[in-house]
């Protein structure tokens, strides 16, 4: 353990994680700016045009994904040509950091041979690809 006068003890596991979490989201942050730049400047071309936006935003998802021609879930990924899909790649990107966080634990943990908490880690990746996934999910 490091110690840390404000803090008391951090554990290398901590300060991996943190590590991790504050390149990931920097580097989020970074693919943000870039493609708001992009779709703000018109160097891309946007999937819907601005000027169409106000009166899309109006409409119930389903209204909104037939005017526009798109397609729930992670069609985005085919759109990534258009700047206003760019933005997603972004975002995406930030919900995976957890991940990305969480496997570099867990490689610490199987060198430590910690099992338990190796498995505790391997079970959170686990939780949010299928959260992200849109396979396990609530009826309606």
């Amino acid at each position: 353990m490091t110690p840390d006068p404000a803090k008391g003890f951090v554990s290398d596991e901590q300060l991996r994680y943190a590590q991790w979490l504050d390149l990931g989201t920097r580097v989020g942050l970074v693919l943000l700016v870039a493609s708001f730049a992009l779709y703000v400047s018109g160097l891309v071309p946007p999937h819907i045009p601005v000027a169409e936006l106000p009166a899309l935003w109006v409409l119930p998802v389903d209204q909104y994904l037939a005017a526009t021609g798109l397609q729930g879930g992670w069609s985005w990924l085919g759109q990534l040509r258009s700047s206003d899909m760019m933005n997603f790649a972004g975002i995406a990107f930030l919900s995976l950091v957890t991940v990305g966080c969480y496997l570099r634990l867990a490689a610490s943990y199987l060198r430590n041979r910690d099992t338990a908490c190796a498995l505790i880690a391997l079970a959170e990746i686990v939780v949010l690809v299928l959260a992200a996934s849109g396979l396990v999910g609530v009826a309606h």
